[in-house]
């Protein structure tokens, strides 16, 4: 306990003695004689009373303990809190840390947890002297502060306060600690450090206080509200890395139910702003789901997806964007040397690849022969597919391996008398290690019946098997092959699939930027009855899709990590990009010739775009997927943290404690009071005694 006034102690300690005084001149007091009647009365009711005869020593008592207790209110005493100092007169350095992530947006009872933060930081501002300073700092993804130094210009500090915008990042404390210790470093003062936030645990889980200093005192101000219950969209991936006109894609949306009560609702899905798609997903209580919902995207050119859920209390992350970038139909080139291409495997491959009239489907293949592969024919495609080929040359197979290396893709049917010396050539070309495969004599089955191969075994993880996972992998077990060649795996690449036998029957090779697919079968009807099955078109397009080697611009970013493309520099001339609320954007520029390399942080939820007669470019932005679980950290962890470096930390709430921090408690009012209790005492007592000294005897 400590006294604010404590410079009046030497002068109202003399005021204690006025009661023994008072005594001492009472004793002196002129004697009166009285009847010797009345004066043996009263010495016999003394004689009967121990109080009556000790009531001048308990008064004194009483009076004494009264003007004590007057003292010490006077003195203004303080029972320390928080670790509070003692010193009235020093200037205070205050830091005010705002969490300004996404889940501070949560609204519980009307107000979202950041304007509970602003109304908590303004009630500390409100504690503030003239001589006292202060700085704010909001901890988002990047920290900012209101001065570059603490300041005295406490309506600046309001205006900033007022003037913060929604967060949609996530929190990162640990360089906002970095940021003040850096305000502090020449601050005399005892600091007081203020952290406002919801204690968001992936926010709170691993922060480091070691940069602050070891005489700051931190207090930690609970801003969210007593129920943060939320639903939220995770995520959203496409099936495939490439997506070509006419083609039907596979929305994977991962979504998250936080709360006690499971959640059933439906998932939307909207293109273009105008089809729409729905489909009902259930997710039990504290837990995530995910739903896939086919959808086509529609012709070449730009497509923006928005998925959503219905609106709760934290309706940021109830929306998820995508861009979905569709390519005109794609060129495939087939090197056979088939002598009828319009039969057998050249057919079925063709077919597969466009099942539709007049080619109509999103995959245009053509069919040359091993002579006529140049490297015109190579420059006009991304993908070759190899079946009953003949020989190729050196000078081809030099021009193949140059053609992986820069990112084709290239599959392979085993199915013809030259594989062999073909591979060898290839491998020879390629110059860098040995193929998948080791190719021995070929093996024909005289007997279907018993000759057949099927598959045993496979690596279903591949993306070029995602057909054959879970329950569809019993389509592998109605494949039957005829003929295949004897093969060992030389253990580069990756084996795929394995026959009975342990032949290898499917394998891969990275060579450069591209893949090479080895397949130990043919699609021959004579060869396999593959050709036979429902999913032999599915097979080879999902094959296609996944051979591509470019990396596509994600379909969507998360706020506040960079942004980058490469596009048109007239494009940017003539078009600028803007933000999902319609204002322009400056976006930093390097220069690529008639090309340019844009960059820029995006700080808003939703599509930024760039438009001229059709929508040019479009950049999807969301928020962080771990800002949507709002359980808070357990409160006793965080002032553990402090311990190895000295400082104190204690959780407040409200106005009274944000005065009481600052110097302590005031409890003069408990001596004002006891006071008052002494002096009823008195009164009792003195009513006591005449009544004592009234009664007859």
């Amino acid at each position: 306990m400590s006294f604010l006034n404590a410079a009046l102690l030497p002068g109202l300690i003399l005021l204690v003695g006025l009661p023994l005084l008072i005594h001492l001149l009472n004793l002196r007091f002129p004697r009166l004689f009285e009847f010797s009647s009345v004066k043996h009365i009263r010495e016999t009711i003394a004689q009967r009373s121990r109080v009556f005869r000790w009531r001048h020593l308990l008064l004194l008592l009483l009076r004494t303990v009264f003007l004590v207790l007057l003292l010490l209110a006077f003195l203004k005493p303080l029972l320390r809190r928080f670790d509070s100092s003692v010193d009235q007169k020093a200037a205070r350095a205050v830091l005010i840390i705002v969490d300004h992530s996404l889940s501070m947006e949560h609204k519980g009872g009307g107000l979202s947890s950041r304007q509970r933060a602003e109304n908590e930081a303004d009630k500390i501002l409100a504690t503030l002297a003239t001589e006292d300073s202060v700085d704010i700092v909001t901890a988002g993804q990047a920290s900012q502060s209101c001065f570059f130094e603490l300041s005295r210009h406490h309506a600046e500090a309001r205006q900033f306060l007022s003037a913060l915008k929604p967060g949609f990042t996530r929190a990162n404390f640990t360089q906002a600690n970095g940021v003040a210790a850096r305000l502090l470093a020449q601050s005399s003062s005892r600091p007081e450090i203020y952290y406002l936030s919801d204690f968001q645990r992936s926010n709170w889980a691993n922060v480091d206080f070691t940069a602050l200093p070891p005489t700051a005192r931190l207090f930690f101000v609970d801003c969210g509200p007593p129920q943060r219950d939320n639903r939220a969209i995770l995520g959203a991936t496409v099936s495939q890395a490439q997506i070509l006109a006419g083609d039907t894609v596979t929305l994977e949306i991962e979504v998250g139910n936080f709360r006690d009560q499971p959640m059933q609702e439906p998932v939307k899905v909207v293109l273009d702003g105008r089809t729409s798609f729905e489909k009902e997903i259930s997710v039990a209580p504290w837990s995530t789901a995910k739903v896939t919902m086919p959808v086509p995207p529609g012709g070449p050119g730009l497509h923006q997806c928005e998925i959503s859920i219905a609106p709760d209390d934290l309706a940021l992350d109830d929306h998820y964007y995508l861009t979905i970038p569709v390519m005109e139909k794609e060129g495939i080139l087939i090197v056979s040397d088939s002598p009828d291409p319009k039969r057998d495997a050249v057919l079925f491959l063709k077919t597969a690849l466009n099942p539709y009239d007049d080619l109509a489907g999103s995959l245009v293949p053509e069919q040359v022969t091993a002579a006529g592969l140049t490297s015109a024919r190579l420059a006009a495609v991304r993908k070759i597919f190899f079946t009953h080929a003949g020989t190729l040359n050196d000078a081809t197979c030099k021009l193949l391996a140059d053609f992986v290396f820069h990112g084709g893709g290239l599959t392979y049917f085993l199915d013809g008398d030259n594989d062999q010396a073909n591979l060898a050539a290839l491998e020879r070309a390629m110059a860098s290690g040995p193929l998948p495969l080791r190719l021995g004599a070929r093996r024909v089955a005289k007997n279907v019946g018993t000759g057949a191969q099927q598959i045993i075994r496979g690596d279903f993880k591949s993306r070029y098997l995602r057909l054959f996972r879970g329950a569809n992998r019993q389509n592998l077990a109605l494949l039957e092959f005829y003929d295949i060649y004897d093969a060992a795996a030389t253990g580069t690449g990756n084996v795929l699939l394995t026959y009975a036998d342990d032949t290898p029957a499917m394998a891969s090779l990275n060579h450069g930027l591209g893949t090479m697919l080895f397949l130990n079968f043919s699609v021959s009807e004579f060869s396999s009855n593959l050709a036979r099955q429902r999913i032999f078109p599915a097979w080879m397009q999902e094959i296609v899709k996944n051979l591509t080697s470019e990396e596509p611009l994600p379909l969507s970013s998360q706020v506040g990590d960079a942004v980058t493309d490469e596009i048109w520099k007239s494009e940017l001339t003539a078009n600028p990009l803007r933000k999902p609320s319609g204002e322009p954007l400056e976006v930093k520029v390097e220069s690529l010739g008639e090309r340019v390399g844009i960059a820029f942080n995006p700080d808003e939820l939703g599509f930024y775009t760039m438009r001229g007669a059709k929508l040019l470019h479009s950049y999807a932005v969301n928020p962080p997927p771990d800002e949507s679980d709002l359980r808070p950290i357990d409160r006793a962890l965080l002032p553990e943290q402090l311990t190895e470096k000295g400082q104190t930390g204690f959780f407040v709430q409200g106005h009274d404690d944000f005065e009481n921090l600052i110097l302590g408690k005031p409890i003069f009012h408990w001596f004002v009071l006891a006071a008052v209790v002494l002096l009823l005492v008195e009164i009792l007592f003195q009513l006591f005694i005449q009544r004592a000294a009234s009664k007859p005897t």
